[in-house]
């Protein structure tokens, strides 16, 4: 068995019309619902992920490195990952795919729609619709090697957002 978490970024910035979509930074939810995320995770799952693996874009690596403060993983650690970006399904798929065996719990920060569409397509259709900014899908999958990443192989262990844990629209 293989653990894998998805995490979509936190809310980021659209009000900067000048910068590329790339570079757009987390608003001021996303600044406070990233910590919060992570503390969910630490206290309420004893979050403890052998990896994390983020898109390099902007919103995605912030997110991730703040995640990775409130767990205790060691920044120095976090990978970036370019296929993560805008990432077709089949990409997503060759990322976990090509994780190396010795990882037991792998997590993905990235962005929609891939993130849902490797949710589903791990653990069935509409197991997830609508994956919220923030939002934190983990999964079991019934693999021993991550190359065996298939569809259907995954069980749904918990989806959660930033709303239903103290962040979102209510912390504004």
């Amino acid at each position: 068995m293989k653990r894998l978490t998805l995490i979509r970024h936190a809310k980021s910035s659209h009000q900067l019309p000048l910068v590329q979509d790339f570079h757009r930074p987390l608003n001021g939810r996303g600044l406070r619902d990233a910590p919060l995320i992570g503390k969910h995770l630490k206290k309420e799952h004893h979050f403890a992920p052998d990896c994390l693996v983020t898109s390099p874009a902007e919103r995605a690596r912030t997110t991730a490195a703040i995640i990775a403060g409130e767990i205790g993983f060691p920044a120095a650690e976090l990978r970036e990952e370019p296929r993560i970006y805008e990432a077709p399904l089949r990409d997503l798929t060759a990322v976990v795919r090509h994780l190396p065996d010795t990882i037991q719990h792998a997590v993905l920060v990235g962005h929609n729609p891939g993130l849902e569409l490797l949710a589903n397509w791990l653990c069935g259709p509409q197991t997830i619709t609508g994956l919220r900014t923030g939002g934190v899908v983990m999964m079991e999958l019934a693999i021993g090697s991550w190359s065996e990443a298939d569809p259907g192989c995954g069980s749904l262990l918990t989806y959660f957002y930033p709303a239903q844990i103290g962040g979102g629209k209510q912390a504004v």
